[in-house]
């Protein structure tokens, strides 16, 4: 079988890296952190690549390893690295194909305002009264600096990571307002967390169920929490599957046709 290179940003694509090797597949994964790379160890005998996962670094992958197709499973949010691999591909005339765990709808729900990116949740909260959590992670944290006594008011959930906890003290959180925890996480550790944090304001982003979207909302709403959704965006890309059955009868296809 071919190589197949796979980037991974979530625990759906351990199940995308278990189905390749069932089927062997010889496969190659990179990571952005160090963290991300401790989630695969179960795996033996995988090539693993740590490092930002940008332009250059994606093409020496390719260049490198000259495998038949790429596997974006990446975070839906990691929009940039999307966008990164999918333009690289086109260059390198490499297959490109996207696995993105099924999104949960709540456009429909009342108690969910549903907004389109970080600023414009920001734009809400200068609204809300409270205390705030956010569900986030840490890359676009900046942004809601501007919301009044941010430093007291904002409560962040985010990786166990030093860089994060040290990115979130420079831009001003308060250390006592820092949960550094991995998740997914059930339903009542979720109110729990919201009962420390006296939060009256939950802001996540839909990240499917698989995510942890579903529990934290359900938690929420029995609290009487207000809910902010940061909705994803999506990539344009013909060969994209919620379903891995189908995303490996695609690679199947490729290996054929090379």
């Amino acid at each position: 079988m071919s190589k197949v290179l796979v980037i991974a940003g979530t625990t759906d694509a351990k199940t995308v890296i278990a189905r390749l090797l069932e089927n062997n597949h010889d496969t190659a994964v990179t990571v952005t952190t160090r963290l991300g790379a401790g989630m695969l160890e179960e795996f033996k005998n995988l090539d693993i690549y740590q490092g930002k996962l940008n332009k250059d670094h994606i093409t020496h992958l390719i260049r490198t390893l000259k495998p038949t197709c790429l596997v974006d499973a990446a975070n839906p949010f990691s929009s940039e690295i999307t966008r990164n691999a999918i333009n690289v591909c086109k260059f390198e005339n490499l297959p490109y194909i996207r696995y993105e765990r099924e999104r949960v709808k709540y456009e429909d729900d009342p108690d969910i305002t549903v907004v389109k990116s970080y600023g414009e949740a920001c734009d809400v909260l200068m609204n809300c009264q409270g205390n705030i959590l956010l569900t986030l992670g840490s890359n676009r944290i900046d942004i809601f600096k501007r919301i009044p006594d941010y430093s007291k008011r904002v409560y962040l959930r985010v990786l166990p990571d030093w860089k994060v906890l040290s990115k979130c003290e420079s831009l001003g959180f308060s250390p006592k307002n820092i949960i550094a925890i991995k998740g997914p996480y059930n339903e009542a550790l979720n109110m729990e967390l919201f009962k420390y944090c006296q939060a009256e304001v939950l802001v996540t982003k839909e990240s499917g169920n698989m995510g942890g979207v579903v529990d934290k909302i359900n938690a929420a709403k029995k609290l009487g929490m207000k809910i902010i959704l940061v909705d994803r965006i999506e990539e344009q890309c013909s060969n994209k599957f919620s379903s891995v059955d189908e995303l490996i009868e695609c690679i199947d296809r490729i290996d054929t046709v090379n």
